[in-house]
């Protein structure tokens, strides 16, 4: 038979049979190339429809450290590129998967929105990447911030007026495929915020308030809402700045935070978020910090070391800007839905009806403050309950490089063009 008649009777690649469809996804070793199997063309997807995908676009994931090439559980995870996701929205326990990405190789994830992770190297050399399209956008560097350098190995510093800052974490407001680009704000210890936007060519530190004490200067979480960028310290006090017209480099204004009781708890945490109705929201987790040994500090690439208690409870007030600045108590999320927390920017899902797993109206806040990847906080129980019904424990580690993020995984319609 020539050549050009074995051409005319192979099957072009995208009428695969369904059932042959099925075959392939079964024998897919890692979930991103499972996820990315339906996006390669329409005839595809259609048949993955009828086939259970391992894992499924947009569901809320858990993002953890893997395994070395080896299988053994060592610290070289980060070398290998090696991660675990572990999707908490699935029936039957979850669903969890090892994989690697060349783009995580030497490289710790930092802060990340949806599918788009903040990573960097010991060299604070920073860039976006998206596991599922192999997609990198350098940022500047963390030494463009006031001419910051690498301090103590193990963990990442800059330096800035003669002060070391420690890096927690980078809130990724919005990602590449924004219409603006991608705008990120990073966090570090000592009262030092820097934001960076699509154009920018270095970190732009923020101005703290006038009035600021040192102690003031201990910032937990930060959000960009309707052009401003809003700041909470550990103390529960909130700071913004106007985004607008390169208005970052301006002092912070003072929010008057609301007025929180916490009874016999007295560690407490904060995070900032969206609400509802489109207006800022402060979170507040709280516990006690008696006799808590916490190893994380040590072992860990980017941690937080006050974030250390075992929590009991959280609370939610959300800030009526039209209304004089007047805070409410925020006891519902909309019925049906449930906010995930974290290092990662803050987002919703839609609980379907008689989910197994999801629970609506509660607060999944990954990496809590006792140590556990994840904890489920339910709203329903009202203001007088601890509210903290669920902890989640998914890593393969006793002691984790990394720290847990949620991180959702979607499928790219562009693929099918590629």
């Amino acid at each position: 038979m020539s050549s050009a008649t074995n051409g005319a009777a192979a099957a072009p690649w995208a009428d695969l049979l369904p059932e042959l469809c099925g075959l392939v996804v079964d024998r897919l070793d890692d979930p991103i190339s499972v996820l990315r199997f339906p996006a390669a063309c329409a005839g595809w997807a259609a048949a993955c429809k009828e086939n259970p995908r391992r894992l499924r676009s947009g569901a809320p994931t858990l993002l953890v450290s893997g395994l070395d090439p080896e299988g053994v559980e060592t610290e070289h995870d980060v070398d290998a590129g090696a991660f675990g996701l572990h999707d908490v929205s699935a029936g039957g326990g979850g669903r969890s998967f090892l994989a690697e990405a060349a783009g995580l190789k030497g490289r710790t994830w930092i802060g990340g929105k949806g599918d788009w992770l903040v990573t960097t190297d010991y060299g604070c050399n920073v860039e976006l990447f998206n596991p599922i399209t192999g997609d990198r956008v350098p940022l500047p560097s963390f030494e463009t911030t006031r001419g910051s350098e690498l301090g103590v190995p193990g963990y990442l510093h800059v330096s800035a007026e003669d002060r070391w800052h420690r890096i927690l974490k980078v809130t990724l407001c919005q990602t590449p495929a924004h219409p603006g680009g991608y705008l990120a704000v990073a966090l570090f210890s000592g009262g030092l915020l820097a934001s960076t936007a699509a154009g920018d060519k270095c970190w732009t530190a923020l101005k703290n308030h006038a009035a600021s004490s040192r102690l003031d200067l201990s910032y937990m979480d930060a959000i960009v809402l309707e052009g401003k960028l809003f700041s909470v310290n550990e103390f529960g006090r909130v700071y913004s700045w106007d985004m607008m017209n390169g208005g970052t480099t301006e002092p912070a204004a003072v929010v008057q935070g609301p007025e929180i009781e916490l009874n016999r708890h007295y560690g407490r945490g904060f995070y900032l978020a969206t609400s509802s109705h489109g207006q800022l929201l402060l979170i507040c987790i709280h516990g006690d910090t008696d006799s808590l040994k916490d190893n994380r500090t040590c072992s860990r690439l980017v941690f937080d070391d006050r974030w250390s208690f075992y929590e009991h409870g959280m609370s939610l007030h959300e800030l009526d800007a039209a209304g004089g600045g007047a805070w409410r108590r925020v006891t519902d999320l909309g019925g049906d839905r449930a906010l995930f927390l974290g290092a990662n920017c803050p987002f919703y899902i839609t609980v379907p009806p008689g989910s197994e797993k999801l629970k609506a109206n509660c607060v999944y806040l990954a990496d809590t403050p006792s140590g556990y990847d994840a904890g489920v906080f339910d709203l329903n129980k009202g203001e007088e309950e601890d509210g903290y019904v669920e902890r989640l424990a998914y890593s393969l580690m006793a002691d984790p490089l990394q720290m847990p993020m949620w991180f959702r995984p979607t499928t790219h319609h562009r693929l099918l063009d590629e």
